[in-house]
């Protein structure tokens, strides 16, 4: 991968999503073919369509697939706030129950190896969801997936109990109750309030939504059977080791699955840290795949490599810039509003985004839909580049420059921290603009430069950095998965998914509102009326939406760049 993402947790909403209207494309560049055009020149897609070199699977041939990942993480739990990393999930998403398959549109069906059915009606005046379970999926220990497994799930999850590690509990606050229907496999979900959004929950998108009532009925269990282990799983894959001295980790195919045999037989996903590194492991032929993203330093390493295809493919990912708003130096609203202003985006998206073929880099000015999207709104007028009103909004704020140029004020200066995960090369060159940027306004910043498996665990979750930069990799289903970037935050040990430690009444009052809307126009209206409270609090800075480029070998069928559909694990295999 190119960059350092958190997975927005994956939650589904009743909006549809909405796209260019271009057609996936993908290059190659194979020793047989003598060559074809590289990506530039072509047109990057959102959300309609993908490009994964789509092939019936009955055609395809197994083996060992090698993919590089950014870290090795720590946590396994998905659900947590360490747990919830886009690496951590890619690869639970190989062993973890899925109820829902999403295609290139987005729209969510059912998921046959698990659910029998899944139907929303209205009982005692109250939303009620009942889930028939396929009575042949249970986990590795041989126990069945019961409704034992949804209530532990939920009540992990909904947030009121006491210990629990959960990164976002959008919708499962919303249950009155989970309970077993006419046998073990039916489940039985009451809602409290309106939520559209149902077939979101106990699923993630490509990831693990639901886990073992047997290693998370506790807060202890939650928050430690998943640490530095994946001891129970339920999908086609299964663990077979992991190594932290080499930073890999290898799933087998499950004899025991109970849906359509894997073509592969075993998934190697290795960690290397440095993105370059990654371009070199992949035109050595150590790696099958890796994410490209928007870096044109390895789109340039791997453009022109022999028996490989670059795919494209524009889904809900998004880079932004965060703010922790309870250091010392920002808690100053007109400070982050100021820096905000002072930051000129254009110049950082054309910087990050440059000869990554005709994608024109725009600045996205919205934290739920990105740019070509279904209920996209600029709102961000109030904080367009402008660095004489940033001087004069620090000014006005009593902000006073010192004699090395740096504002102060009360024994405060305006001196950040800038976090970044080492090797990334987008989040150093971005930390220089920046630098430059807020240097013009009297602020300063320190590059600060860490191990990437420590980025999140130790310094982005805990609070131990002022600012930094990493991208959000969201789901079809845009508000939901947007809400949890932004609602408030009352315990600084429970992020919630929101490492900027915001609060913020009225935004929680918007985002309910938009969250309980069973009207999609309203629906979106209520989002953006949050997005707009967000942009004045002035914490979470977006910069433009993240195109996903990946490079695969060109004889790897059914994976490259997914956009807003999931992966099938079972179906990805090699033409030869």
């Amino acid at each position: 991968m190119s960059s350092i993402t958190k997975k927005s947790p994956a939650i589904l909403a009743v909006l549809a999503t909405a796209a260019l209207a271009t057609s996936a494309c993908s290059s190659s560049k194979s020793s047989s073919a003598g060559g074809s055009s590289s990506g530039g020149g072509k047109s990057i897609p959102v959300a309609t369509a993908n490009d994964i070199n789509a092939k019936d699977a009955s055609t395809l041939k197994g083996g060992t697939l090698t993919l590089a990942i950014d870290q090795y993480s720590s946590q396994w739990n998905g659900m947590t706030n360490n747990g919830n990393e886009q690496d951590t999930q890619k690869v639970l998403s190989t062993m973890m129950p899925q109820l829902f398959h999403f295609d290139a549109t987005g729209k969510a069906t059912p998921n046959a190896d698990y659910l029998v059915s899944a139907d929303e009606s209205t009982v005692a005046g109250k939303q009620t969801v009942t889930y028939k379970l396929n009575p042949k999926a249970k986990w590795s220990d041989g126990t069945p997936i019961t409704y034992k497994d949804f209530v532990a799930t939920w009540k992990g999850e909904e947030g009121s109990a006491a210990g629990f590690d959960v990164a976002s509990s959008t919708g499962y606050d919303q249950m009155a109750s989970v309970v077993r229907g006419a046998d073990d496999f039916t489940v039985v979900v009451t809602y409290k309030t309106p939520f559209s959004d149902w077939k979101s929950m106990f699923d993630q998108f490509d990831g693990g939504g639901l886990y073992p009532a047997s290693k998370v009925s506790t807060a202890d269990g939650w928050n430690k059977s998943y640490m530095n282990a994946i001891p129970v799983t339920a999908g086609p894959f299964k663990l077979e080791g992991m190594d932290p001295t080499n930073k890999t980790v290898s799933v087998i195919a499950d004899p025991n699955w109970w849906g359509a045999k894997p073509i592969l037989s075993k998934i190697v996903f290795r960690a290397i840290e440095d993105t370059s590194a990654q371009a070199d492991a992949y035109n050595n032929h150590e790696i099958d795949a890796f994410e490209v993203g928007p870096q044109s330093a390895l789109y340039a390493k791997i453009k022109d490599t022999t028996d490989s295809t670059v795919h494209y493919a524009g889904g809900p990912d998004w880079r932004h810039i965060s703010m922790n708003t309870q250091s010392p130096a920002l808690k100053d609203d007109a400070v982050r509003k100021a820096i905000y202003q002072a930051l000129d985006r254009q110049q950082i998206a054309d910087v990050d985004l440059k000869n990554l073929g005709t994608w024109k880099p725009t600045v996205l000015n919205n934290r739920f839909f990105v740019n070509n999207q279904t209920g996209y709104q600029d709102n961000g007028a109030d904080v367009a580049f402008n660095p004489t009103a940033a001087n004069a909004a620090l000014d006005a704020a009593g902000w006073v420059k010192g004699g090395d140029g740096i504002r102060a004020k009360g024994g405060v200066k305006l001196n950040l921290k800038w976090i970044e995960p080492q090797g990334v090369k987008t989040t150093s060159n971005e930390a220089q603009m920046v630098k430059a940027d807020l240097a013009k306004i009297g602020v300063g910043l320190v590059e600060t430069p860490v191990n990437s498996d420590d980025f999140f665990d130790k310094y982005i979750n805990t609070g131990n950095f002022d600012i930094t930069a990493f991208a959000y990799t969201g789901n079809p289903f845009p508000v939901s998965s947007g809400a949890p970037q932004i609602q408030s935050v009352t315990d600084p040990k429970n992020i919630h998914n929101n490492p900027r430690l915001d609060s913020n009444p009225a935004i929680d009052q918007a985002l309910t509102k938009a969250l309980e809307d069973t009207d999609p126009t309203q629906a979106i209206a209520d989002a953006n009326a949050a997005d707009k409270l967000a942009t004045d609090q002035a914490s979470l800075i977006p910069l433009y939406q993240r195109p996903q480029i990946w490079a695969t070998k060109t004889n790897l069928a059914n994976f490259g760049s997914f956009g807003f559909q999931d992966y099938d694990w079972t179906k990805v295999g090699f033409t030869s």
